[in-house]
């Protein structure tokens, strides 16, 4: 098999791995686990924060560590944190040892995935990068079907969360070797802006020069109520996350429906982004965003409402619909508005801005505690959505400087987004 082929497996396979054993499968294992240690539901939820706080906190370190040793050794690295995560999680008898896990698998995740993968995508596949780029994320969105499965699985069969972990300490290292047998470098790694620059080059020579710079752009009312609208879809979805497999259990149906709904969830989601991008050349972006952020709060609605898995089912798959337009059609905007010269920096700061996404699953496990039940959270987090799409709907506009719309054109091969 050539080298680049082999390269794309193995960096394919890893963003399969960090998604079914991280974000979209740790709501079912801490289920689990708050039933036999008595941990609150906030506690639980600071985990998962944690979780998602190391991954964005540490997503600059990969380009700055490639700099230094290269693309496989990063990964390798990777792959070690993680498994270091499992294995103490596996062996926890106290709360701050698995604090400390779930913050050595954010880390672990942000050094596998995806910027190491996506510069080795675009250097070894110049041509079709879009083509790969695009193949890698739809691999990864796979993992977030299957790893709630597999999850339900393994718990299910056995009644052992330790063993879980257990065993994704060890197909950690597999990765690992895998990834020093497999991953190399097409080009040296000489600069950070290198590797955060890759995969956007293309969609940088066919747009037009930008009006705009980063810090007046990042000042408008339009980049604003973008931002505001991703951080709430984020919030949502990290809070989906944590409690969805918690919520369906009180219907009093255990955890096994519960990962079924967060594969629906991932599923939907899936189909969601792949079809949102040529959808947006026919119907306009902002339409799109506004749909998502309704079905958002529709979903959010149901899973309140829920007397039976029907529902809950309906909503985990309209939720996962509405994410993935909104959120998609958010990174077209971001491109469209602010010309392709600086989408990747407008991209980078409205990212930053959904760190504060992390509190989404504290809030929701503190009025679960003072409740017995997710559900206030689910119809205030309704609410939020509510307010945020009458308010995009309403107030989002193309931004104008100088007297004239800054609009830039949307170049063909600029449909590279990130998978969350």
């Amino acid at each position: 098999m050539p080298r680049k082929l082999i390269v794309m497996c193995v960096a394919s396979l890893g963003f399969f791995f960090v998604t079914a054993t991280t974000f979209t499968s740790l709501g079912y294992v801490l289920y689990t686990m708050v039933a036999e240690l008595g941990w609150s539901q906030a506690v639980a939820g600071l985990s998962f924060s944690l979780l998602g706080l190391a991954c964005g906190l540490g997503s600059p370190l990969p380009p700055i560590i490639m700099k230094a040793v290269g693309t496989r050794l990063t990964m390798f690295a990777g792959c070690i944190v993680l498994a270091s995560g499992f294995f103490i999680a596996s062996i926890i008898q106290h709360l701050g040892f698995f604090f400390l896990a779930t913050t050595l698998m954010g880390l672990g995740f942000s050094l596998v995935a995806p910027s190491p993968a996506i510069f080795l995508l675009a250097t070894w596949f110049p041509r079709s990068s879009a083509r790969m780029i695009g193949f890698y994320f739809m691999t990864g969105a796979a993992g977030g079907i299957a790893g709630p499965l597999i999850v339900e699985g393994i718990v299910g069969l056995t009644g052992s969360w330790r063993l879980h972990w257990m065993v994704m300490g060890i197909l950690a290292l597999l990765l690992g070797a895998l990834c020093l047998l497999g991953i190399r470098d097409a080009v040296k790694v000489e600069s950070v802006k290198q590797v955060t620059g890759a995969g956007s080059g293309g969609s940088r020579t066919n747009g037009s020069e930008s009006p705009w710079t980063v810090h007046a752009a990042v000042r408008s009312p339009t980049f604003l109520i973008l931002a505001f609208a991703m951080m709430v879809v984020q919030t949502v979805i990290t809070t989906a996350h944590s409690t969805l497999v918690s919520h369906v259990a009180t219907l009093g149906v255990g955890a096994g429906p519960g990962a079924v709904a967060m594969s629906l969830l991932a599923f939907a989601a899936t189909i969601a982004k792949g079809c949102t991008g040529a959808l947006s050349e026919r119907v306009p972006p902002k339409r799109l965003l506004v749909i998502g952020l309704a079905l958002l709060s529709i979903a959010m609605t149901m899973l309140y409402a829920a007397g039976g898995l029907a529902m809950a089912y309906s909503g985990a798959a309209i939720m996962g619909l509405g994410w993935g337009i909104a959120w998609l059609s958010a990174h077209v905007l971001l491109l469209r508005y602010f010309g392709a010269a600086i989408a990747g920096d407008m991209t980078a700061m409205a990212t930053t801005a959904t760190t504060f996404a992390v509190l989404g699953p504290i809030i929701a496990g503190r009025a679960a505690d003072m409740t017995g039940s997710f559900g206030p959270a689910l119809f205030g987090f309704a609410i939020l959505l509510a307010f945020t799409t009458l308010s995009t709907a309403l107030f989002l506009h193309p931004p104008v400087r100088r007297g004239r719309e800054a609009e830039a054109e949307f170049p063909e091969d600029a449909g590279l987004v990130p998978a969350e």
